[in-house]
């Protein structure tokens, strides 16, 4: 399967692909569908974020889209991160604001 591609049965993404997954979600115009849709055509996340600028303008589009970089993906992985690792025994969560 290629790197960042989609995984079935639910298992696991790798640190690269869950960034590159986050960073296509995040980018402008694309939805749950798109996103889906971009995956299956593509074959990975990263891949698909190389399509986009071009499958942007195929579409009509007269600006540049914005793709979500990779340093705005890995800062919120963290955030994830250091919210879950503050997680109680008792499943509640405390959220701390940067």
């Amino acid at each position: 399967m290629p790197e960042g591609g989609a995984r079935p049965n639910g298992s696991a993404l790798t640190d690269r692909q869950r960034v590159a997954w986050l960073r296509l979600i995040r980018s402008d115009n694309v939805g749950p569908a798109t996103f889906r849709d971009l995956i299956n055509h593509s074959g990975s996340a990263e891949a698909a974020l190389d399509l986009l600028p071009e499958l942007f303008s195929r579409g009509g589009a007269s600006c540049t889209i914005r793709i979500a970089s990779k340093e705005d993906a890995e800062r919120e992985l963290e955030l994830l991160n250091v919210c879950a690792r503050g997680s109680s025994a008792s499943g509640t969560r405390t959220i701390r604001r940067p």
